[in-house]
């Protein structure tokens, strides 16, 4: 008896998880316009090493491909290549390996490989759920006003950033502009 009840309470506690995850869409993978998806390999370089309380400058370079336009009005941008700088300071915190709460922001370009440019704006701040939420805009050139979505597969700090500070990360993830 009391093993059935246990078994009910458990059932009872998790149906409103079931249905929340019955009725709420998924993230689209795509967004919604359709303007572009691509695989995308980033590495980011913060000198000095960040540290809680500390700032560093931030390079950040990588590549896009394997590039999708949906909606057809970008199917020349197949790839391309990703380059930036920006500044980014850290307080103590986070779950992150690191242990800390990132804020950065900077700006870039993509070199596409039909030859057009696209300049963006990106940003970095401490998110309470995810740890960090990144925010970008396409703000010249090829996907002008698009926002830029970035759904990281992985992000690998260097080995002893908690000690040593965060000096490189590196992220594979799918891009998304619309």
């Amino acid at each position: 008896m009391a093993r059935r009840m246990r078994i009910l309470t458990m059932m009872a506690a998790t149906a409103p998880l079931a249905v929340a995850l019955a009725i709420l869409p998924a993230a689209p993978a795509q967004a919604a316009d359709g303007d572009l998806s691509c695989s995308a390999t980033l590495d980011l370089t913060l000198t000095p090493p960040l540290r809680a309380g500390g700032d560093a400058k931030v390079s950040v370079s990588g590549d896009l491909s394997g590039c999708a336009s949906r909606n057809g009005q970008h199917a020349d941008l197949r790839a391309g290549k990703l380059t930036g700088t920006g500044a980014a300071t850290a307080t103590a915190g986070g779950f992150n390996p690191c242990g800390l709460l990132v804020t950065a922001k900077g700006s870039g370009t993509i070199g596409w490989v039909s030859g057009a440019d696209s300049t963006f704006d990106w940003r970095i701040s401490p998110d309470p759920i995810t740890g960090l939420a990144f925010s970008a805009t396409v703000t010249g050139g090829q996907l002008k006003g698009d926002a830029i979505t970035v759904a990281a597969r992985s992000a690998t700090p260097n080995q002893g950033c908690r000690t040593n500070g965060l000096s490189t990360l590196a992220v594979t993830a799918q891009v998304t502009f619309g």
